[in-house]
């Protein structure tokens, strides 16, 4: 994936008892239930490769995203803020704040007493802060909603154990009539700008008995119709009448994931997980560094990912395979380790794809750079250039993780299918790491794709050049045509001719071009051919990228029927060159100057050009 990741965006009294609502242990007990009911699952064996489908990218965990997975907010929600209050806290209203430090975050998170699962043990309060040398006197973290400019306002449950005070802000205003110890009501309403809000811990363990605010949880009002359906419902009258609507806080076993993020995810083939896993910037070691269930927030920026255990009940959830990378620094322990938790928790009749990384080949991903390092001290002397030898050893590692994952799998070894990434404008990169011929001579072994490598993967997208800055000029152009420039948009992707230099035949044809050719690559390698990612590219880059004409323009191709077409004319190609399993790239995300990434812009849309032209493509019942 190249450089889309959109860049990050920039109160009241509750003392619960110790029986109050939370979601550690409970959370973890729930899921190791799941996990082991998966594990005995009697689902049929694994078929060979079907050839073409169509699986999706989720999106990563982040308080500002739009696909809301799960039921429990408060598991999206971000990094502790270090707050005071100025006119109350002494130091907060004086000066020599360090760089970027304000009252609303004074940057003081080295300071806080943190528990395993991350929830401050204490605070230094108002008259302590002083003392304690900070500045700080609360901690605040924005939690997602889910809420959009179509639906503005709701109403949410945060559930907590423990002693203290909190507050709300950004929107969010608790309902003393509805509260209670340990169950509070919020009620929030935005201006559709901001789809979160401010949850702060003002006042924690007020005795020193050690019973610290914690566990807390928040849930959107509502929940799951019965039944294996996937629907959310505020009363029964949604569900039909064979199903009753039961609260998601009702007693019995809580849902890990919303409805509504399952609905939109059904009948995909697959569901890849590399920004879940926050493959791209993970600096997981040991399986020691890896995200719990009882973490208290799993949108962790340094940190790899949501936990494990949640991939394989997704995937047995939705009755789809699924698609696993292992961090780039993982060592060979946590493979191991990871790999042995989802033949655990995997129905038997689903399949897992694994890769090692992502896009080594890209620059722009600091991994990519470190195996390069890493390949320079293995090989200082050998006549290769620094960027040959970085293929080659991302070949080596991924060879390695897959004879672990083998070893580990054992008897059902043919659930698991490794893939080698390659850039698909670029089948030399391919080459590189499927032989790896620097590893191969130091070994005396096999080259890397004979180390039950069964696909090579690729992410076909189509226009991005028309977001470089080369052709900025035109495309702005383009604009100043009555409908905006879409009909010249739209004629480049399917048929070209429209930009000065740019592919013959188009954006389409230019990816199909390169369909085949790493079809017939991978065929010379006796492999299958896969798509990790792939879909629209259409994003500025440099100037073209701070044009906020091309950016609208951008926005409304993805927003026009025509865009539908295309996916189902680039599919068709795929299908057409033999492409096996396709992942779009990706399920839900907003349309930014940052891209259009996302099949639908946010979790509650009821449609959208390029999701339902996929969706026509999957199996009716």
């Amino acid at each position: 994936m190249d450089a889309r990741q959109p860049a990050g965006l920039r109160l009241r009294r509750a003392g619960g008892p110790m029986g109050g609502r939370g979601n550690g242990g409970l959370y973890a007990a729930v899921l190791a239930l799941v996990l082991a009911a998966c594990g005995d699952s009697d689902s049929p064996a694994p078929v060979p490769d079907a050839g073409f489908g169509v699986g999706v990218n989720v999106a990563g965990l982040a308080y500002y995203g739009t696909e809301i997975p799960f039921v429990d907010l408060f598991k999206l929600s971000g990094p502790w803020l270090t707050q005071c209050q100025p006119g109350r806290d002494p130091g907060c209203s004086e000066g020599g704040w360090p760089p970027g430090a304000s009252a609303w975050n004074t940057l003081e998170q080295d300071k806080l007493a943190l528990d395993a699962a991350g929830y401050p043990k204490s605070l230094p309060g108002p008259a302590g802060n002083a003392a304690s040398g900070s500045r700080f006197t609360s901690v605040a973290t924005l939690v997602p909603t889910g809420l959009s400019p179509s639906r503005p306002t709701g109403r949410f449950l945060v559930f907590y154990q423990g002693q203290g005070t909190l507050g709300y802000a950004r929107g969010a205003v608790r309902n003393p009539a509805l509260s209670r110890p340990g169950r509070e009501v919020v009620d929030v309403t935005g201006d559709g700008s901001e789809s979160w809000f401010e949850l702060a811990i003002l006042a924690t363990d007020p005795a020193g008995s050690d019973d610290y605010l914690r566990n807390i949880s928040v849930m959107a009002e509502g929940g799951p119709c019965d039944g294996p359906a996937p629907a959310y419902c505020m009363d029964s009258q949604v569900c039909d009448e064979q199903r009753a609507c039961r609260p998601f806080e009702e007693a019995g076993q809580p849902q890990l994931f919303d409805p509504r993020f399952l609905r939109n995810l059904t009948k995909f083939r697959a569901i890849r997980f590399m920004a879940y896993q926050n493959t791209n910037d993970s600096p997981a070691l040991s399986w020691a560094d890896r995200t719990t269930p009882a973490s208290r927030s799993w949108a962790q920026d340094n940190r790899d990912g949501g936990p494990a255990e949640m991939i394989p009940a997704l995937g047995n959830r939705l009755q789809a395979d699924i698609w696993v990378n292992m961090p780039a620094h993982a060592d060979d322990d946590y493979v191991r380790q990871f790999s042995a938790l989802i033949r655990q928790g995997l129905d038997k009749g689903r399949k897992v794809y694994v890769e090692y990384g992502n896009e080594a080949w890209n620059d722009v991903f600091f991994a990519g750079r470190w195996m390069e390092a890493q390949a320079l001290a293995k090989w200082p002397d050998a006549g290769d250039s620094a960027y040959g030898k970085r293929l080659q050893w991302y070949g080596m590692r991924t060879a390695q993780v897959c004879d672990i994952w083998k070893e580990v799998w054992a008897e059902e070894g043919a659930r698991v299918v490794c893939v080698m990434g390659s850039q698909a404008a670029n089948p030399w990169t391919a080459r590189q790491s499927l032989d790896c011929p620097l590893w191969r001579t130091e070994s005396g072994g096999a080259p890397c794709y004979r180390h039950h490598i069964r696909a090579l993967a690729i992410a076909p997208y189509f226009g991005h050049y028309l977001g470089l800055p080369e052709h900025a000029a035109v495309v702005k152009g383009w604009c100043a045509d009555p409908d905006g420039g879409l009909n010249r948009l739209f004629a480049e992707l399917f048929h070209g001719g429209e930009l000065p230099g740019g592919p013959a035949g188009g954006a389409l044809a230019e990816a199909k071009r390169q369909m085949q050719e790493n079809k017939r690559l991978a065929h010379e390698y006796g492999l299958d051919l896969v798509a990790y990612e792939g879909g629209q590219h259409l994003v500025g880059v440099g100037e073209a990228g701070n044009d906020p004409a091309i950016t609208a323009l951008f926005v409304a191709a993805n927003r026009d029927e025509r865009m539908g077409e295309v996916y189902l004319r680039h599919l068709e190609d795929w299908r057409d060159a033999g492409g096996g399993l396709y992942h779009l790239w990706n399920s839900v995300g907003p349309s930014t100057r940052w891209g259009s990434w996302g099949l639908l812009e946010y979790r509650d849309q009821p449609g959208a050009p390029k999701y339902d032209a996929v969706r026509a493509l999957m199996p009716q019942e």
